[in-house]
């Protein structure tokens, strides 16, 4: 499987932290460079990652270096630089969401199977064995028939705001952070087609984004999902599945370090617990080398593209009947 050299577009503190670093760690991608309007910044990535920088996103665009564009903008540019990216011919990685609605999100997806490019959305937890672990246990029989599913995602206000107090800028908690408990019953449910049930959207007195959001999902198969997610509040990063013959549940789902080793509490039929360890990664690496597979063709994009469209449509029936 050939290399495959990527530029990143965006050097916020989550790039820097956490892509860059992944991309080092990736045997499947070489990082050929780095963009950003803040000067300094990509002298200092470009310097520190022997690389190339850009100021200039069309000479980025244009570089015939560059193979994909991972783009770690603010929420609400992501689709105008994610079809400024398929226009120059170039594979679109995009950070969560995709885009801030269903139609935005078709476009792209529209407009890369035109140009036979691909397009993925960088949802990490994904990845990880954490994950993996959790659907397993839908299939050994332990849980029985699920009946429902909850999550929780909720983090104190961050020391840098960015575009996360601006709404313009796709700020707020439900494109930041209600979009990985809609995921993941896309994820863990792939077969089958959700309903909003309910939903409600909140902004807490003297905030200029949303805060807070609920939603009851149905899922065709029957599963109900309860999902809650906040910002400015005490920490919570939690799922739950809960079955006709036992449970499981799970902290830091979402979001954990590569030492992170997960832990799953199981309760079975009379609800006597017994915990189970799985194993640490590094699930931003282990999402790149996903991508590169989808990129070069190895593995199957179609899956990705139903979560992805699944998860945009719900996230419009959210936002619309939350903000009734």
């Amino acid at each position: 499987m050939s290399t495959l050299r990527i530029a990143v577009w965006g050097l916020g503190p989550h790039a820097v932290r956490k892509i860059l670093p992944a991309i080092a760690a990736s045997p499947l991608v070489r990082l050929s460079g780095v963009c950003s309007r803040n000067a300094e910044s990509v002298a200092a990535q470009a310097r520190l990652w022997n690389c190339t920088g850009w100021t200039d996103v069309g000479a980025m665009l244009e570089d015939q270096e560059v193979d994909v564009v991972y783009v770690a903008t603010p929420i609400g540019l992501h689709a105008e630089h994610g079809r400024c990216v398929l226009q120059a011919g170039k594979h679109l990685w995009c950070e969560k969401p995709l885009a801030m609605n269903l139609d935005a999100t078709l476009d792209l997806l529209g407009m890369a199977r035109r140009k036979r490019l691909s397009v993925c959305e960088a949802l990490m937890y994904l990845y990880h064995p954490q994950f993996q672990q959790l659907r397993a246990y839908m299939t050994d029989g332990r849980l029985g028939t699920v009946l429902s599913a909850g999550s929780r995602f909720g983090i104190p206000k961050l020391e840098y705001a960015s575009f996360r107090s601006d709404r313009s800028l796709g700020g707020g908690a439900l494109f930041d952070l209600g979009c990985y408990p809609v995921s993941a019953i896309h994820a863990l449910f792939p077969e089958h087609e959700t309903r909003v049930v309910t939903s409600h959207v909140g902004t807490r007195a003297g905030s200029a984004v949303d805060t807070d959001g609920t939603t009851v999902l149905e899922v065709a198969n029957g599963v109900t999902a309860h999902l809650e997610w906040r910002i400015d509040c005490a920490y919570r990063n939690e799922l739950t599945l809960w079955g006709t013959e036992g449970s499981v549940s799970t902290h830091q789902i979402f979001s954990k370090p590569p030492t992170y080793v997960p832990e799953f509490e199981l309760r079975d039929l009379r609800g006597v617990a017994t915990v189970e360890t799985g194993v640490a990664a590094d699930h931003f690496a282990a999402m790149l080398d996903r991508f590169a597979r989808v990129t070069n063709g190895t593995v199957d994009e179609h899956p990705e593209h139903t979560r992805i469209v699944q998860t945009a449509r719900v996230m419009d029936e959210i936002w619309r009947r939350g903000n009734q």
